[in-house]
């Protein structure tokens, strides 16, 4: 089973139809079928045909209603990294730096790591809830799965 932020990953992945054909030889392997959601995002065009994978595309629109992250993971992503690049520029102020919005790569990039980390998992547990579009309600919350 993909953990939550495997799943997040993959859909970055700059050659769907590579992954598609990957996952959908997995689930042939594993004799399972399994559906796929696909948004109407004009780049996820599928080439491949797979066999154990059943694709259905959202009708257009639909991105907020259907989608967990634009259900609110997002938002509660960028609130966290906001409240922490906040923070640490008080923080510069209040030390007598000049730039205090400069922050290398580096930075960023662990103030963005931080910030995940802090997304709990009934956070992202209520917007899937918000989405009605799970088949039944996981009485717990795996934090591992997250």
């Amino acid at each position: 089973m993909f953990s939550c932020r495997q799943l997040c990953n993959l859909t970055l992945i700059c050659h769907p139809n590579r992954w598609l054909k990957k996952l959908d030889l997995r689930m042939k392997h594993e004799r399972r079928e399994i559906c796929l959601f696909i948004d109407n995002f004009s780049g996820h065009k599928v080439s491949y045909e797979p066999s154990n994978i059943s694709l259905e595309f959202f009708e257009p629109n639909m991105t907020s209603f259907i989608q967990p992250c634009d259900a609110g993971i997002i938002g509660c992503f960028k609130a966290l990294y906001c409240r922490t690049f906040c923070a640490r520029a008080v923080d510069l102020d209040a030390a007598g730096e000049r730039n205090i919005y400069k922050l290398t790569l580096l930075e960023g990039m662990t103030m963005a790591k931080a910030a995940w980390e802090a997304v709990s998992a009934e956070t992202i547990q209520h917007c899937w809830d918000h989405t009605k579009i799970q088949l039944y309600v996981l009485t717990t919350v795996d934090n591992n799965l997250c």
